[in-house]
């Protein structure tokens, strides 16, 4: 007695499809939400490391969330060289967290960094 394999290798293969295309619309991010402030200009560069941080203080750099002392070596590791930071912090951060990361940032070497917000048409 044989049993046709042929529609389960067909129904894995759909699965396999299913889930590779499912994770290609996976945000970028998935670490923790970010509220932007709003304004009137975001520039962008062509290289540049995100460096994220969360309303209760967390941060993350280009997803990977990072502990309070290694924020420097991670930016560095993320390849800081002539690149550019940007900084996307929740609104409701106090300034003295966006400073102390910023700090963090300039001790990896960069000085280029820019902070990320909302267009004001949103």
């Amino acid at each position: 007695m044989n049993i046709d394999m042929t529609p389960m290798v067909d129904v894995m293969m759909l699965l396999v499809i299913f889930f590779m295309m499912s994770t290609a619309f996976v945000t970028v991010f998935p670490g923790f939400a970010v509220n932007l402030p709003r304004a009137s200009l975001e520039s962008r560069h062509a290289e540049q490391i995100v460096v994220m941080i969360a309303s209760d203080g967390r941060v993350a750099v280009d997803g990977r969330q990072v502990a309070q002392g290694e924020l420097a070596a991670a930016v560095r590791a993320a390849g800081a060289d002539g690149a550019a930071v940007s900084i996307r912090a929740d609104k409701d951060v106090s300034h003295g967290r966006v400073v102390e990361v910023m700090d963090e940032i300039r001790k990896a070497g960069v000085t280029k960094m820019a902070i990320a917000v909302e267009p004001k048409g949103r």
